[in-house]
């Protein structure tokens, strides 16, 4: 059988994908890649024989006329979730899965069969207003109690969705089943949702371990089961036409217990410190399976606990960085001085200006065992004036901001490189890349510098310094990410770590950086010890190798 995923890089693709090949059949999967991810699972995955991976932009209709024809089932998962982009950005959620949507249904050939993704969240209204019973059948009546407000942007859109869907069957000759997820969760699934969010907190010593919504219920489904449910209707031709609830209704949890399961787990014995829930989220959430039950006999396998433990067991594995690299050398340092070979050689990869090192230490170093990286700034000039300089200069540093798409900017960044490739560095250190933060108009032209560092570069490591403005594309260019001053921060007064609020903002970034299959490493300064066993305590926790030098970077 021939299947295609349309978003099928993402949570619940790579595990339906795993689950279609193992039953034999060839699988293609399509993805834009900004929320699905190219982490070791994927990788494993487009490498078997019998799957074929697409990238490119399923709101594009150049998309949509490239791709071949002819399939037993299709399923569409792609789509914009998540609170926090559902709050941040209602437009984009709307625009891209109704698009998505829609194009599908216009290439669509009559008699295949499509899968639609939609979600319990269309029931959220309703039951905030006390009609709609709980557990929940697919009959009842739905409801948007404020179509303005951007928490229902994402269930608007899966119900216009499933409206086009049912409508444009009948129309076109094409079999669709709508499946509405509730709360389904497993590995590689972000970090957004609260069981990978509690697994990371209880895998960083939260304590206190704060709990939102603790009186709140939920039925939880693991992920396993959901594609069950999935493969399941899309064999039943009773299904053809139907919506069905896809979840697990043998067991509601607080979200307290949920707490205490996790902490189990973990083996982590911590107050619990209880707050209320964030706005718009629903008090009590479970399906009626009834009628999965009775087109397809289905019943979920994986108990509650042995979902979550699987699940720890996975972040738990997945963050954890190792101390040291090959043969007992460190990971990573940061050097902006002269000389120092011998205690380099302790590290896997060293940062260094690439002027203070001739090609025969660079030879040196590498035959040690050591990957030389050469700095490189790629938004700030410290050179002499220029065409491409902008009047503003860094405040802390003193260079000169760039114009980054001037093509004397660009011309001389890519000089820089090869000749730092050509003198014997093993890779580029990418620093400067925070243009977020003061000129967010130059994002799409310093992706294109990357972009041409990268052909340049051919295979050579890349390690970007922040960049998150620049995520999730930049991490299709990049092999690490280095997060400068992730605890501790220069004052007037000296090193000191930085306040509370910016240290969740800070955590926040790097959980977001896990979904990514990166080199992911922490550059901190400090003068004293126990400033330094911050720093690389809280590094480690969220599974980042970690440097800690002085402000000059001047120390090994």
């Amino acid at each position: 059988m021939k299947v295609l995923l349309l978003g099928g890089a993402g949570f619940i693709g790579v595990h339906l994908a795993r689950r279609l090949i193992d039953d034999g059949h060839a699988v293609t999967i399509v993805d834009d890649f900004s929320r699905g991810r190219r982490d070791r699972e994927f990788n494993q995955l487009r490498r078997h024989p019998q799957v074929k991976v697409i990238s490119g932009d399923l709101t594009a209709a150049a998309t949509w006329t490239a791709l071949p024809q002819g399939w037993d089932q299709i399923y569409l998962l792609a789509a914009v979730v998540g609170v926090r982009n559902v709050e941040q950005d209602p437009d984009r959620v709307v625009r891209v899965n109704t698009l998505t949507a829609l194009h599908l249904l216009d290439w669509v050939s009559p008699g295949e069969q499509v899968f639609f993704a939609s979600t319990s969240e269309v029931y959220a209204g309703g039951v905030d207003a006390g009609i709609v019973p709980v557990p929940t059948p697919e009959d009842v009546p739905l409801m948007i109690s404020d179509i303005s407000a951007p928490r229902f942007a994402y269930a608007v859109s899966k119900l216009l969705g499933e409206a086009a869907f049912l409508h444009a069957a009948r129309a076109k000759g094409i079999g669709c089943v709508i499946g509405r997820f509730h709360n389904v969760y497993g590995p590689r699934m972000g970090t957004d949702h609260v069981i990978p969010e509690m697994s990371l907190r209880a895998l960083r010593g939260d304590d206190p371990f704060l709990v939102r919504g603790a009186d709140q219920y939920r039925a939880f489904c693991y992920v396993d089961d959901a594609v069950e449910a999935m493969v399941r209707l899309m064999s039943t031709p009773a299904a053809t036409g139907e919506i069905v609830h896809i979840g697990d209704d043998t067991t509601e949890t607080r979200i307290d217990e949920l707490a205490k399961i996790v902490l189990r787990v973990a083996g982590a014995v911590p107050a619990i410190q209880t707050a209320p829930a964030p706005p718009g989220s629903v008090a009590r959430r479970c399906p009626d399976l009834e009628k999965l039950r009775r087109l397809t006999g289905y019943e979920p396998m994986v108990p509650l606990e042995e979902g979550v433990r699987r699940t720890f067991d996975w972040y738990r594995e997945f963050v954890a960085a190792p101390e040291e690299g090959v043969a007992g050398q460190q990971s990573i340092a940061f050097y902006y001085g002269t000389g120092e070979l011998d205690r380099l050689a302790k590290y896997r990869r060293v940062v260094l200006q690439p002027e203070f090192y001739s090609p025969d230490e660079l030879t040196s170093l590498r035959q040690r065992g050591v990957e030389p990286l050469a700095y490189m700034s790629l938004s700030e000039d410290h050179g002499p004036a220029a065409p491409w300089q902008r009047p503003d200069r860094n405040p802390d540093w003193g260079g000169a901001f760039v114009e980054i798409s001037h093509p004397g900017w660009v011309a001389h960044v890519l000089r820089q490189a090869s000749t730092a490739l050509d003198a014997g560095f093993g890779g580029l250190f990418l620093d400067a890349l925070n243009v977020e933060l003061t000129y967010p108009e130059d994002i799409p032209h310093l992706l294109a510098l990357v972009a041409a560092i990268r052909e340049r570069a051919g295979t050579a490591y890349l390690l970007a310094n922040r960049g998150f403005g620049l995520l999730p594309q930049m991490a299709e260019l990049v092999d690490g990410v280095l997060f400068e001053s992730f605890s501790v921060r220069w004052t007037d007064r000296g090193y000191a770590p930085w306040p509370p609020d910016v240290l969740e903002q800070h955590a926040k970034i790097a959980e977001r950086l896990l979904e990514f299959d990166l080199d992911l490493y922490a550059l901190d300064y400090a003068d004293t010890e126990g400033l330094a066993a911050f720093a690389a305590r809280r590094a480690r926790q969220f599974g980042l190798h970690s440097f800690i030098s002085d402000r000059a970077l001047s120390r090994l």
